[in-house]
């Protein structure tokens, strides 16, 4: 009985499913905000970059876009707006005592950001500059 029990335990552990649907890869990046997304409707005109303190919208033409450098080489009056995290909720300050605050929930490997506004409504997603969104389904 004990060998019978040790057996079934043992196949249990072989046969566990995983979730092959999302796959994580060596290269995927991390649960964080900065980097370069996509506002979906807006995939040909329009980015948003966050730095590690700053967000910057970035215009385009036919979805060609500028590197950040660029953007603030031919925008240096434009210098983004702050971000910060409270707790898990992240603020962008919009300036003139105006705040976003939304809380990210990171899905598809961290190539999609959903947001989550303050009453716990969704508040639409944005996804990472160069990920096909028809590979996630979490949306």
């Amino acid at each position: 009985m004990k060998k019978l029990l040790i057996i079934l335990l043992t196949l249990s552990l072989f046969n566990c499913s995983t979730d092959d649907s999302n796959p994580v890869y060596e290269n995927d990046p991390e649960a964080t905000i900065v980097g370069r997304w996509i506002l979906p409707g807006f995939e040909s005109n329009f980015r948003l970059e966050f730095t590690e303190t700053k967000r910057f919208d970035i215009y385009g033409l036919d979805g060609v876009f500028p590197t950040l450098e660029e953007f603030n080489e031919q925008n240096p009056q434009l210098t983004g707006l702050d971000w910060y995290y409270e707790g898990e909720v992240l603020v962008v300050d919009l300036n003139f005592g105006n705040f976003l605050r939304l809380t990210p929930e990171f899905t598809c490997n961290n190539y999609v950001v959903k947001w989550v506004d303050e009453n716990g409504d969704d508040a639409g997603y944005y996804y990472r500059d160069g990920y096909d969104i028809t590979n996630c389904d979490d949306l």
